[in-house]
């Protein structure tokens, strides 16, 4: 499976949690990792810097810049007098005095103000009618890429960017937008070469270091985004975005221990949000580490920026079903009472589910067949607890009848079907039924492939041939 990177934050990325060769989750089912910082902020938007080279003076340099007349400069010194107190009659005035056949120079001035009042789509047509009078204007190629940027229109906007940059555009700010418009078009050598371009002119600059590593990850450069991290982290070890991005490069090296260094240096400056200390906890978990694991999950439920209960729910059916008993029922105890009356439809009825599994670990099989038949009353075609019920009948109650009403029933969900087929086929050939449990086996193995699965059906037909079949 491909680990996408999608570093923007809007778009949370998708990651196999693969530790010490193992992955705590299922291996076809993949943990969201911890969102990282978007490339361009609302502090590059609003630095100094940004303003300086979008706004500049209202001058006019004449090689790549269109001239003025003697009225047409009379007219720029009024709005621009009026501007500062009176931003919307300043664009006002101009809208009136902005012809077919003035300089292109009120068309770029008109487009600035439009952006300073936040029309970005005004801003973006005064631009473009300023380039269509004078194709060389450095200024308006560059600031209609940067509003094309806040739009969203990423192809545009590289194209105006590259334009200014050939006319002569050598500033920091214009490669790293570039480099941004790369990156979202998924062109990851070009925004890399970008934003390299960007710390050249601007080593200090934020925005093209988180672009570049962004890059590195996404291109699956785990060892160079780590030693660029690395440096950094000495420079800016207040930054919690280097040390987020590090961990999730750590993840991918298989490299558990550090990773859970990095979140664990950010827990105990209070920086580690609800999700990180999952994260941590899955890191501590398959570290062995379960008392540090739990202690961690259980933080998670304090921690600032918690999640929907789904997610703890999740943390408490890993438990146990990695056999860590004791730790599941705490958990699910510590669920219950923060989230009691708050869960939605489908969290209790997952709730129920986990409760179920918890109670059956623990030889309540009545306990765990209530829970089922609540959950049954409510979605008849819950596979989970048609599964489980399943279980029950034949685990505890010694019904197989009953048992494969259950199981035949949890086959019709696709997200159960394989998981029944091949319980159905376990409890059969206890039985002795060797032939049903090789069609139930086959039609399993058709429909997902397995190893282990494959090997048993090896078994039963060993069995179902020693029997005469």
């Amino acid at each position: 499976m491909k680990n996408t990177y999608k570093l923007l934050k809007t778009l949370p990325f998708l990651l196999v949690m693969v530790v010490a060769g193992q992955s705590l989750l299922a291996q076809d089912e993949p943990m969201e990792a911890l969102p990282l910082k978007t490339a361009l902020g609302n502090d590059f938007w609003s630095h100094p810097l940004f303003l300086k080279s979008f706004l500049g003076d209202y001058g006019f340099r004449t090689e790549v810049e269109p001239s003025v007349d003697q009225k047409e400069r009379e007219i720029l010194r009024d709005v621009v007098r009026q501007a500062p107190n009176d931003l919307r009659l300043a664009i006002t005035t101009l809208e009136g005095k902005t012809k077919k056949d003035s300089s292109a120079a009120l068309d770029f001035t008109l487009a600035t103000l439009r952006f300073q009042n936040g029309q970005l789509t005004g801003a973006a047509e005064a631009y473009r009618a300023a380039i269509k009078k004078f194709s060389n204007f450095l200024r308006a190629h560059k600031n209609l890429g940067l509003v094309l940027i806040q739009q969203g229109h990423h192809e545009e906007a590289s194209k105006a960017l590259l334009k200014a940059i050939s006319l002569g555009e050598n500033g920091g700010i214009a490669f790293v937008a570039l480099g941004y418009s790369y990156f979202n078009l998924e062109q990851y050598a070009s925004a890399e070469n970008a934003y390299r371009a960007a710390i050249l002119r601007n080593p200090k600059g934020v925005e093209a270091h988180n672009g570049l590593v962004n890059c590195l990850l996404e291109t699956e450069r785990h060892a160079e985004a780590v030693s660029m991290l690395d440096e950094l982290i000495r420079k800016n070890p207040e930054e919690r975005f280097y040390w987020l991005a590090q961990t999730n490069a750590y993840v991918m090296l298989e490299k558990p221990l550090q990773a859970a260094v990095n979140l664990e240096t950010l827990r105990r400056k209070g920086e580690l949000d609800g999700r990180g200390h999952l994260l941590l906890g899955d890191l501590y978990y398959n570290l062995e580490l379960a008392h540090l694991a739990l202690s961690t999950y259980k933080d998670a439920l304090k921690a600032k920026g918690s999640l929907d209960p789904g997610r703890y729910i999740r943390v408490a059916q890993i438990l146990i079903e990695r056999q860590s008993l004791q730790a599941g029922f705490d958990y699910l105890e510590i669920i219950k009472v923060k989230f009691e009356g708050a869960l939605s439809e489908n969290e209790r009825l997952a709730f129920l589910s986990v409760s179920a599994q918890a109670a059956l670990a623990r030889n309540d099989a009545e306990a765990a067949d209530s829970f089922l038949a609540t959950i049954l009353e409510t979605n008849p075609r819950d596979g989970q607890a048609l599964l489980l019920r399943g279980r029950y009948f034949w685990k505890h109650k010694n019904d197989p009848v009953e048992a494969a009403f259950y199981f035949e029933r949890a086959a019709k969900v696709d997200q159960t079907q394989v998981d029944a087929l091949i319980e159905h086929a376990q409890m059969v050939a206890e039985n002795k039924k060797y032939a049903e449990a090789v069609k139930l086996l086959e039609r399993a193995q058709l429909l997902e492939p397995q190893e282990n699965v494959g090997r048993y059906l090896k078994s039963v037909r060993n069995l179902l041939r020693a029997q005469g079949g």
